[in-house]
């Protein structure tokens, strides 16, 4: 699991999505134990994260608490994930690259994101790390919110995202469109 949580930016400002570690579609992170809402919480359970398994979401870390099942659940939401439109994520990358060179670090790796449930008339928020280096697409967050709800509603189960992995292999640097059509096939149900 070490392997598979440790996340770098590739040279594009992406994640790092070498065979065997995982793959990041939409808010995301898919690898053969499973999925996560955002970046893994790391290493024997250091760091936090939300996993998301056919019975609810499993905060761990930091802000671990009680596993919530989906017929609990009401609403998943991740209002605070950084979205960029295709020049600002560019930009970004350009900026990144041009402080690495002039040995003033890298790039940055993961901002931060609150994964926000609606369960029996509460509300929990959950600290997670995006797993884009520079950000997602604005429609990545559409998207993703959708897939989201239908987990929520019982339409679909996360198994849908390790369903996908698994036939599409571990293939590293997809590009943001292409992230963007997977999610629209699952919600399609043509995966």
């Amino acid at each position: 699991m070490a392997e598979q949580s440790r996340l770098t930016a590739a040279p594009d400002g992406g994640p790092d999505e070498s065979p065997g570690r995982g793959a990041m579609i939409g808010l995301f992170w898919i690898d053969g134990d499973g999925c996560w809402l955002g970046a893994p919480a790391g290493a024997e359970g250091t760091g936090t994260g939300v996993r998301l398994t056919g019975e609810g979401l499993t905060p761990v870390g930091t802000a671990a608490g009680g596993a919530l099942s989906w017929t609990d659940t009401e609403q998943v939401t991740v209002p605070d994930a950084p979205a960029r439109s295709a020049f600002q994520r560019g930009l970004r990358t350009a900026i990144d690259v041009a402080t690495s060179m002039a040995g003033f670090g890298g790039p940055d790796s993961g901002h931060g994101m609150t994964v926000c449930v609606t369960h029996a008339g509460a509300r929990s928020e959950y600290p997670v790390l995006s797993a884009a280096a520079s950000a997602y697409t604005e429609r990545e967050v559409e998207l993703s919110h959708q897939l989201l709800a239908r987990f929520v509603s019982g339409e679909l189960r996360p198994s849908v995202l390790t369903e996908w992995w698994r036939s599409a292999g571990s293939r590293s640097g997809r590009k943001p469109h292409e992230r963007e059509a997977v999610l629209e096939r699952l919600l399609d149900g043509a995966a």
